[in-house]
C-alpha cells in the first residue's frame, strides 16, 4: 500500500497514538515506567517522587499524563494513591504504535528512491 490513502492511514494512526507518543516521548516518564517494572507492588506517589528525586506535584503531574494514556493505573489505599502498570491492557494499547510503525515501514519501502 502506497500514496495517500496510505499516508492518510498513518496520519490516523498517528493520531490515535499520540498520547503514547506524549507519555511515553518524556524521560522521567519513562523512568517512571521503568520503576513501576522494577516493583513488585503498587507504588505511592510519595515513593515513586523519592525515587526519582521529583516533588510530590511533579511527580502526580507525570502519572496524570501516564494514567490519562491508560498505561498506569491508580487505586486509594486510605489517603494513598497507589499507581501499578496497567499492563493486562498492553497488548491492546500498544497494538496502534506497531501498527503504525508496521505501516511506515512499509510505505517507505514502497516508495521508489528520490
Amino acid at each position: 500500500m502506497s500514496g495517500p490513502v496510505a499516508a492518510r492511514d498513518v496520519l490516523a494512526l498517528f493520531s490515535q497514538t499520540r498520547p503514547l507518543f506524549t507519555a511515553l516521548g518524556d524521560e522521567r516518564r519513562q523512568e517512571i515506567i521503568v520503576f513501576l517494572l522494577e516493583s513488585t507492588d503498587p507504588r505511592s506517589v510519595g515513593e515513586i517522587a523519592a525515587h526519582l528525586n521529583l516533588s510530590q506535584p511533579a511527580a502526580s503531574h507525570h502519572l496524570k499524563i501516564l494514567r490519562d494514556a491508560r498505561l498506569v493505573t491508580v487505586r486509594r489505599s486510605g489517603t494513598q494513591r497507589l499507581y501499578a502498570l496497567n499492563a493486562a491492557d498492553y497488548p491492546q494499547l500498544l497494538t496502534p504504535m506497531r501498527d503504525l510503525v508496521t505501516l511506515i515501514v512499509s510505505c517507505a519501502m514502497a516508495s521508489p528512491p528520490r
